[in-house]
């Protein structure tokens, strides 16, 4: 008996499924009724395939995305239908850039041959998600499109990860798949480690007398929290973890400074403010860190995956393009080590500097409440917020011990993120307690998404400060 061609469709979920994707963060519309189709068959089969959990805006299920990948580091998946629906998209796409999410958000297109005739709910998705993505895809013939979801996948993961958006014209979705086009070969400069320049940064960090590390969120996409807390303690050097690094180093840990910037701790602040020598892993110099005379008087060092990172805002002295877990692999092989005894002294005390003048209020402040949210959950919730004073008082009380429990936009301050993304970080892991703070001007902008926190019965315990 002759087999039915598959058709894009069913291909799409085939591929999905065997890169073990258990979650697809979406909504539905003209452009993807072939895929959602597709997908109820195979429920109503009880084969197995990626659940998909709707949400009531397709922003809202990019935050969810992007929630789930920075909760358990695997890939969130977004579909939306095109026009509208990519629109929708185009905000989370820009915030899991400005923080290197892996994601994949995938979206209907008109059919090949409308493109370009302003057809009906037509947009130029990949025109408009170019500036705002790692890379992205057009698909248009059924024949390109397992490799094309192949490479976007291990693309949005690879590296530095980032989001990646594929758009599926509907009627590669409705073709029947007869033979497949193989990938298109892409050459890839690897980023070559040079054990030389590592060494020479390890040399100055031993040797310095006032060293601090400033830990950027790549600590926490190259699953290295551990042996940065191993090399800290090798080195005898305190840690700053920047906003999208808390949870990085434990908040009692004694080499752990806080949060540096603008908004950071008085430890933090007050040692990179003394001291000789910063040493900057898998973070960029941001502009609420990095102010005015950050590097004055100071040698700066830069480790970092993607190359194009150094000196592009603090010119730095030494660096190494790297790997962060080969860098600490090496380093911790070298054989080298350093006591900084009496800055850590100094260190010691600032760490008892935060200021707590809310706690002689005649009423309950804001920052009283994360820190009995703190208290009441061990310092062990997933912690998510929209964006605003209630993200800032997040990040400065709430005493974090692992990494990945904190979820929240970073480079681009997305209002709205904090429910969706908590509704992500639920199904990433369920085992741990999620807890959302927001400002009630932030929860407003998606609260539609409470109707999707109903529908799938989600265990988020959510507060709302009124600021």
């Amino acid at each position: 008996m002759k087999r039915t061609p598959r058709t894009g469709a069913a291909l799409l979920f085939d591929v999905l499924t065997d890169l073990d994707v258990d979650y697809i963060f979406g909504h539905t519309g003209g452009a993807v009724i072939p895929l959602h189709v597709e997908l109820n068959r195979r429920m109503k089969r009880g084969e197995k395939t990626p659940r998909f959990i709707l949400f009531r805006q397709e922003g809202g299920a990019g935050h969810a995305a992007e929630g789930y990948a920075r909760t358990c580091g695997r890939v969130g998946v977004a579909l939306a239908t095109s026009g509208p629906g990519s629109t929708n998209l185009a905000t989370p796409i820009a915030d899991a850039h400005k923080d290197s999410i892996p994601t994949l958000f995938i979206t209907g297109q008109v059919p090949s041959f409308a493109i370009g005739t302003d057809a009906f709910q037509e947009v130029d998705t990949i025109g408009m998600t170019r500036p705002i993505s790692k890379h992205n895809y057009l698909v248009k013939d059924v024949r390109d499109l397992e490799w094309v979801l192949r490479e976007a996948f291990t693309l949005a993961q690879s590296g530095r990860p980032g989001p990646v958006v594929v758009d599926i014209c509907k009627d590669a979705q409705l073709a029947p798949l007869t033979e497949q086009n193989p990938p298109r070969k892409r050459h890839r400069e690897p980023i070559r480690f040079v054990p030389a320049q590592a060494d020479a940064i390890l040399d100055e960090l031993a040797a310095a007398e006032r060293p601090v590390i400033k830990a950027g969120g790549g600590i926490i996409h190259a699953n290295a929290a551990e042996i940065l807390r191993r090399f800290a303690e090798r080195f005898d050097t305190p840690v700053t973890t920047t906003f999208n690094a808390l949870g990085a180093m434990p908040f009692g840990h004694r080499h752990n400074l806080g949060m540096p910037g603008m908004h950071g701790t008085i430890p933090a602040n007050y040692a990179l403010r003394e001291a000789d020598f910063i040493l900057t892993l898998g973070g960029r110099f941001d502009d609420r860190v990095a102010v005015k005379g950050f590097s004055a008087g100071k040698r700066i060092a830069h480790v970092d995956i993607d190359p194009s990172e150094i000196d592009k805002t603090v010119k730095t002295d030494l660096s190494v393009a790297a790997e962060l877990g080969t860098f600490f692999r090496h380093a911790l092989a070298s054989g080298r080590s350093a006591q900084h005894a009496d800055w850590l002294g100094r260190v010691a005390a600032w760490r008892t500097q935060m200021p707590k003048p809310y706690l002689q209020a005649d009423h309950v402040k804001p920052q009283a409440v994360v820190e009995a949210i703190s208290e009441a959950t061990a310092g062990d919730a997933t912690l998510v917020t929209g964006v605003g004073q209630h993200q800032m008082w997040s990040a400065q009380y709430y005493r974090f011990s692992r990494p990945r429990q904190w979820v929240s936009s970073g480079g681009l301050g997305t209002m709205g993120f904090g429910l969706p993304a908590a509704i992500g970080a639920w199904f990433a892991n369920p085992e741990k307690p999620v807890v959302l703070i927001d400002g009630d001007g932030s929860f407003q902008m998606n609260i539609q998404e409470l109707g999707t926190v109903v529908a799938n019965r989600i265990p988020i315990k959510m507060f709302v400060l009124n600021n």
